[in-house]
């Protein structure tokens, strides 16, 4: 079992894990709203630019692929910054995302921001898992090998992410 997956299942282990960031400065407090917004628009500058390398430069799926990684993980770190909170480790944001923003593991004043219709679910966290994966492949393998539908698909599931956080963000500012 992988330790996202954990976190998934197990609150006390997100909890001990999480206090062990804080203590280890993996994540860190004072993240302001200028980084939530900041991360927002380089995620969607990610996602423009992986849909013109896409569009106009055919046979580079890879750096698509890539692209519409970091649109995510960029907005997953806005989301991280709309708790006041930073990181530079993947999995710790992936932490950060289960811990606030997934529906089993919100608390009360979570639940006040963040409609059930806007939270983060687990196919959210698969997805980005999965992307994280493509992206790895995509940067470090040289026997994979992208085909235009395969970086559209994960572009579709990139967008759709981006834009779940921009309204989780939206409607928490609107309160």
């Amino acid at each position: 079992m992988k330790k996202w997956e954990l976190w998934l299942e197990n609150i006390n282990a997100l909890d001990k894990d999480f206090i062990y960031y804080l203590k280890k400065k993996i994540i860190r407090k004072g993240a302001t709203k200028l980084e939530v917004e900041g991360h927002l628009n380089k995620a969607k500058r990610n996602l423009r630019f992986a849909k013109r390398v896409i569009d106009d430069f055919g046979d580079y799926y890879e750096w698509a692929v890539i692209a519409y990684y970091y649109a995510i993980y960029q907005s997953a770190l806005s989301l991280c910054a709309h708790k006041s909170l930073k990181t530079k480790k993947h999995l710790a944001t992936i932490m950060i995302l289960i811990k606030f923003y997934y529906p089993k593991n919100i608390n009360k004043s979570d639940l006040k921001t963040i409609s059930e219709s806007v939270a983060i679910e687990e196919q959210d966290i698969k997805e980005f898992i999965s992307l994280k994966d493509y992206r790895e492949d995509a940067a470090y393998s040289i026997s994979v090998n992208y085909e235009k539908s395969l970086a559209e698909d994960l572009g579709n599931k990139a967008i759709d992410f981006v834009n779940k956080v921009e309204m989780i963000i939206k409607k928490d500012g609107a309160r």
